[in-house]
C-alpha cells in the first residue's frame, strides 16, 4: 500500500489518499469485537455505573486566547480578500481544514476544549445564558460541510474568506434577534465542544472518566441531530471518494446538484436509522417514553463513532499536509513576503502505510466499542437489566453496520 497525492483539491487542500486495505482481514474482526463487547456487557454490567450530571459550557477566554483568535480570523479572511492566491500556497485552507478541522480536535484528546479558548467568532459575538437547543448550529454545520464536500472550490482562499464572513454575520444576526447563546449558533464551537468530551487526560481511571465525560453531555434539544450530521457528512465524503461510488454514478459525481442531493440523503438516512433504533427500543421495552426524549438521551452514545470517523478520515491530511505550515506562513497574506526564506517542502511520509492503516482500524473499532458501552449503560438505566438486551438489538445492528461501512470505505480505492 502506498500513499499518493491526488490532483483534485479535496477538503480545500491537496488530497492524501491510501491504496485499499484488504477487506477480508478486518471484516470478521470488526464484527467479532462489537458482538463480544455487547455479550460481555450483558453478562457483567447489570447496573448503570455512569454519572448523569450535565456539564456546563464556559465562554470565558483569556487575553492570549483572544489575541490568538484574532490572528486566526485574519488568516481566514484577509488572504482571500486582498489576493486570490492558489490554495496550494495559501495559509487560509491550512488553517481552516487542517488546523481547526482536524488538529484541534485531536489535541483535545489531551488538552480538552482548546477552541473555546480562542474561538474567533467569540471576539465579535458572544452571549452568556442558558442554552435551549442547537438546531441553528446544526443548520449552519450542514452549510459549512456542504461547502467543504460539495462546492467545487472549498480551498479557494477568497471563497473561504467569504464563507467565514457570512458565518460571522449570520451568527451575529441570529444572536441579536433571536437571543441565542454562542454555543447554540456557532457550528465550529459546538463541534469542538463535543469532540473535547473524548479527552483522556483529565483524571483517572481513564476509561471510566472518558465514559462519564461523554454521558455528561448537556441535553440540549437537537444535540443528537448535530452528532448524527457529524457522522453522516464524513460517511458521504468517504463513500464519494471510492471507485465504487464513481462506478455507480459515473460523471454525475462531479455535478453540484447531484452531489447536493446525495449529501443531504446520506445525512437523512443516518438520522432515520437512528430514530428507528429509538422507536424500536421504546416498543420492545413496553415503557411509556416519548420518542423525542429517547432520541435526545441516546444522542451522546453516537459521539465516539463520530470522533472515530473524523480522525480516521482526516488522519493522512493531518500528518502529511501539516508539514507545509512553515512554507504557507512564509507569505501568510499573499503580499509577496518571504518571512522565513523557505522553498516548497517535499512531504515526508514518515509513517509506514501499514502503521497508518493499523491506527485507522484501531480507532474505528474503539469508537464503535465505546458507543456500545454507552448505549448499554443507558439502556440498563432507563429500561432495566432484563429489558436492556432486547432494546439494544437495533443499536447493535446500527453499530455493526456503521463499522462495516467505515471499513468498507478504507478497503476500496
Amino acid at each position: 500500500m502506498t500513499l499518493y497525492f491526488s490532483p483534485i483539491l479535496n477538503h480545500g487542500i491537496i488530497n492524501v489518499g491510501d491504496l485499499p486495505i484488504p477487506f477480508d482481514m478486518v471484516l470478521n474482526a470488526a464484527v467479532l469485537v462489537v458482538v463480544v463487547t455487547f455479550v460481555f456487557l450483558k453478562i457483567s454490567w447489570k447496573e448503570s455505573v455512569l454519572t448523569s450530571q450535565e456539564s456546563l459550557f464556559s465562554t470565558k477566554q483569556p487575553f492570549t486566547g483572544k489575541l490568538f483568535g484574532l490572528i486566526i480570523l485574519l488568516f481566514l479572511t484577509v488572504p482571500g480578500l486582498v489576493n486570490d492566491e492558489p490554495a496550494k500556497t495559501s495559509v487560509t485552507p491550512l488553517v481552516l481544514w487542517i488546523f481547526l478541522w482536524i488538529a484541534v480536535p485531536v489535541l483535545g484528546l489531551v488538552f480538552g476544549d482548546l477552541y473555546a479558548k480562542f474561538n474567533p467568532l467569540s471576539l465579535i459575538v458572544n452571549r452568556d445564558g442558558a442554552s435551549q437547543n442547537v438546531y441553528f448550529a446544526s443548520f449552519l454545520f450542514i452549510g459549512l460541510t456542504w461547502f467543504e464536500l460539495v462546492w467545487n472550490k472549498p480551498g479557494n482562499p477568497r471563497h473561504i474568506g467569504i464563507v467565514i464572513l457570512l458565518l460571522l454575520t449570520t451568527v451575529s444576526i441570529v444572536q441579536k434577534f433571536y437571543n441565542k447563546t454562542i454555543i447554540e449558533v456557532d457550528p465550529l464551537l459546538l463541534l469542538h465542544h463535543l469532540y473535547s468530551k473524548m479527552r483522556i487526560t483529565n483524571s483517572k481511571p481513564v476509561f471510566r472518566t472518558l465514559l462519564n465525560n461523554i454521558s455528561n453531555l448537556a441535553q440540549l434539544k437537537g444535540m443528537e441531530y448535530f452528532i448524527l450530521l457529524m457522522i453522516g457528512t464524513v460517511t458521504y465524503d468517504g463513500l464519494r471518494e471510492t471507485t465504487f461510488w464513481f462506478e455507480l454514478f459515473g460523471s454525475k459525481t462531479y455535478e453540484t446538484s447531484f452531489s447536493t442531493i446525495a449529501f443531504l440523503l446520506m445525512n437523512l438516512l443516518i438520522i432515520v436509522f437512528y430514530r428507528f433504533a429509538c422507536y424500536f427500543a421504546i416498543r420492545v421495552s413496553g415503557e411509556n417514553f416519548n420518542l423525542n426524549e429517547i432520541s435526545l438521551k441516546f444522542g451522546h452514545t453516537m459521539l465516539p463513532i463520530a470522533f472515530a470517523y473524523h480522525v480516521t478520515h482526516y488522519l493522512s491530511l493531518l500528518l502529511f499536509e501539516f508539514q507545509t505550515v512553515i512554507y504557507r506562513l512564509n507569505d501568510p497574506f499573499g503580499f509577496g513576503w518571504n518571512l522565513f526564506n523557505v522553498q516548497e517542502p517535499e512531504v515526508n511520509y514518515f509513517l509506514e502505510p501499514i502503521a497508518l492503516w493499523t491506527i485507522m482500524v484501531i480507532v474505528t473499532l474503539a469508537g464503535h466499542m465505546l458507543s456500545v458501552v454507552l448505549a448499554h449503560d443507558l439502556s440498563v438505566k432507563l429500561f432495566g437489566h432484563q429489558k436492556s438486551d432486547k432494546t439494544q438489538y437495533i443499536f447493535l445492528f446500527i453499530t455493526v453496520a456503521l463499522t462495516l461501512q467505515a471499513l468498507f470505505v478504507l478497503s476500496v480505492a
